[in-house]
């Protein structure tokens, strides 16, 4: 924490404040690597994150807003106005947590338990926070062990991105790995590995998705690289019924997770 921050702060309500600065600049990948914190809205996502046993550093408490809804090192009431500066939002939610993102150890190759869970999501180079909130939200509802992001992803800890998880960002392992890394870990995977693909050689429906399953997504614009595709056991196609070429990447991830799910059930 910067050593300008008074630690006897109860009430905010300026917007110079020097704790105010520091949290605004978590709107950024700059800040978000330098201080390896970010930025959690709202009572939804906040009572997820204490139901996974995650604690803040500080929870910030719009007036009238009920408090303790997170574990929280510091609780702070602000204005409307100091959360809107520290967010961007014009109509900003009444909580904001601040957390610690978790360590590199915890994000290594080597601690992940590949038959911990019956199916894994890995995206190669996402683009959209959007779309991957959305597909950390889906591991999340399908029980996934985790999500594994390949090359040149977007940061799943911005405040967009957490915020299109509705709290599943901290119930969900990530690992962020080169794509080296992810064709050596398929190569050693102890189960099936579905790539996906518009001209995939198997339909959906005809995969067998034995467990533990690592389902590989690419983008829409690029898809997945030939390494990737390569380093698959298998690469389905999603069926195209109508005009559309293909569907969106949280999309395919959703239905994907879901015919893993209905398989090995």
């Amino acid at each position: 924490m910067n050593a300008s921050v008074n630690d006897s702060l109860q009430r905010i309500e300026s917007l110079t404040n020097p704790l105010v600065k520091e949290l605004r600049t978590l709107r950024t990948h700059k800040g978000r690597t330098e201080q390896r914190r970010f930025l959690a809205e709202g009572e939804r996502s906040l009572a997820e994150a204490a139901a996974a046993g995650w604690r803040a550093e500080y929870l910030l408490v719009a007036p009238g807003a009920a408090r303790g809804v997170v574990p929280a090192d510091r609780t702070i009431d602000v204005s409307l106005e100091v959360l809107e500066k520290i967010t961007g939002r014009d109509n900003p939610q009444p909580h904001l947590g601040v957390f610690a993102e978790p360590d590199a150890a915890s994000r290594d190759l080597g601690v992940l338990n590949a038959r911990g869970a019956a199916r894994w999501l890995m995206i190669e180079a996402p683009r959209d926070p959007g779309n991957l909130g959305s597909c950390i939200r889906s591991a999340d509802a399908t029980a996934a062990g985790g999500v594994i992001l390949v090359g040149d992803a977007c940061d799943p800890y911005s405040i967009e991105c957490v915020r299109a998880t509705m709290g599943s960002i901290f119930a969900v392992q990530i690992f962020r790995v080169t794509r080296d890394e992810a064709v050596a870990l398929l190569a050693r995977w102890p189960g099936e590995s579905v790539a996906t693909a518009a001209d995939g050689s198997v339909d959906y429906a005809e995969i067998g998705f034995t467990a533990p399953t690592m389902l590989v997504i690419g983008t829409e614009a690029e898809g997945l690289s030939s390494a990737l595709r390569s380093a698959c056991t298998s690469v389905a196609r999603l069926p195209m019924l109508g005009r559309a070429e293909s569907v969106n990447l949280a999309v395919a991830a959703g239905v994907f997770l879901y015919a893993a799910e209905r398989a090995q059930r």
